[in-house]
């Protein structure tokens, strides 16, 4: 490897430790969760959260001027009790449970009810968010790191925590800057595909940063029943489907200014939260809008959110 390659390698890194470290530096938010009545809720960076309901009205449930993420706890484990460095948007005892992250490391709740974040790996400081492993947090309040491995194979590929999904099976899988990790379980780490590459990417370096003009800024995640995973590579405007076996493919080409930067899925449909401008600051003009592949294999949308439109909280509730 290049000196030059390595050194911009080390500069990602540095930049991806910088964001989920300060969120003023900022990226609008990936926060997009489908429930089994059809409620799509997703995340209107420094407005709150959404609500389109199954007849397409948008409501705003939960303003805010922060927030990056969100995770949908289907069977309700923490209906009643405020996870810690978290918050549950969803009223007491309400199920499902909407869990609220506010900073810049992803959430989700696995299969077992338990909800896991990313994490610095901090012990003495009780495990705080932040990008360099997985923390596992119980209803009842107990965490303890969930991969023993991860932080030294993320310091190996030199990258960092960008997404989080669960696996029906018990897995979690990582979305980083650059690439994949599926870890079982038990914690250990099942599968690799780093780095990814995206053959039609058109690049647009996050933070409008040379030093990250490799990378394909890999952020929303989720899978399928059939393991595919679905992937936002958001500085290349496109929607990846990874299948078991590792083909890489494109499934959505958003035009720009429009990058996805969050995926959901429900049964066979793919949800897709998209920014304007996720590429570069708020500045710029930071406005969401939600497609849906159907099983028709069409691409929709459902709801945008232009400039012009009233602030979110100034919409109904």
């Amino acid at each position: 490897m290049s000196l030059l390659r390595s050194a911009s390698i080390i500069l990602v890194f540095v930049c991806q430790c910088f964001f989920f470290t300060n969120a003023a530096f900022g990226h609008p938010a990936s926060g997009i969760v489908v429930d089994s009545q059809g409620h799509v809720c997703f995340i209107y960076s420094r407005h709150g959260v959404m609500r389109i309901e199954p007849s397409g009205n948008l409501t705003n449930i939960h303003s805010d001027n922060g927030g990056h993420w969100l995770a949908l706890d289907a069977a309700g484990v923490f209906s009643k009790v405020t996870p810690k460095k978290f918050e549950r948007v969803t009223p007491d005892g309400a199920i499902p449970t909407l869990i609220f992250a506010s900073g810049g490391a992803p959430i989700v709740v696995g299969s077992d009810g338990n909800l896991y974040y990313g994490s610095n790996g901090s012990q003495e400081e009780s495990f705080p968010p932040g990008a360099m492993t997985v923390v596992r947090l119980s209803a009842a309040g107990h965490q303890d790191l969930f991969a023993p491995q991860l932080k030294s194979k993320l310091a190996e590929l030199k990258d960092g925590i960008t997404g989080l999904a669960a696996g029906s099976d018990g897995s979690i899988y990582v979305a980083t800057w650059n690439g994949i990790l599926k870890l079982n379980g038990d914690g250990s780490i099942a599968k690799i595909l780093h780095p990814i590459t995206v053959k039609d990417c058109d690049s647009d370096p996050a933070d409008h940063n040379p030093a990250n003009a490799s990378s394909p800024l890999l952020r929303g995640l989720a899978v399928d029943a059939g393991d595919n995973v679905y992937v936002a590579a958001t500085s290349c405007h496109r929607v990846l489907k990874i299948t078991p076996d590792g083909q890489v493919k494109s499934i959505l080409k958003a035009e720009r200014p429009w990058s996805p930067t969050g995926i959901a899925v429900s049964g066979k449909d793919i949800y897709v939260l998209e920014y304007t401008n996720a590429n570069g600051p708020k500045e710029e003009g930071w406005y969401p809008r939600v497609r849906q592949l159907a099983m028709d294999g069409k691409w929709k949308t459902l709801v945008t959110v232009p400039p012009e439109s009233p602030s979110a909280s100034n919409l109904p509730k």
